[in-house]
């Protein structure tokens, strides 16, 4: 491999819609698979078209987050806007995630 650059494999999830109990397994099912890819470098979650986010999707992206902090893999959460930023916010998940952007 040239030493000049190098080229990283990243899985990008696009959330889209209402992300509650329901949604939970599935939401944390779909990180971990990306997080367990071994040709995965990285994971992020686009959150753009996330409009409502409680604590038991939370909790499956905080899942998310400690399954790719155990596996050496960033995870960070991308585009997240009005009140699901305001509940990242307020758990402090944001800060958490790496190089999340603003």
């Amino acid at each position: 491999m040239d030493a000049h650059f190098t080229i990283a494999r990243e899985i990008v999830l696009r959330l889209g819609g209402e992300f509650d109990m329901d949604a939970r397994s599935e939401l944390t099912g779909a990180v971990l698979a990306a997080v367990a890819d071994p040709g995965a470098d990285a994971v992020t979650l686009d959150l753009a078209g996330t409009t409502f986010l409680d604590s038991e999707a939370l909790a499956g992206v905080i899942t998310g987050m400690n399954a790719a902090r155990a596996a050496g893999k960033p995870l960070r959460l991308v585009n997240a806007i009005g009140t699901v930023r305001r509940v990242l916010d307020i758990a402090g998940v944001l800060e958490l995630s790496d190089g999340h952007n603003p």
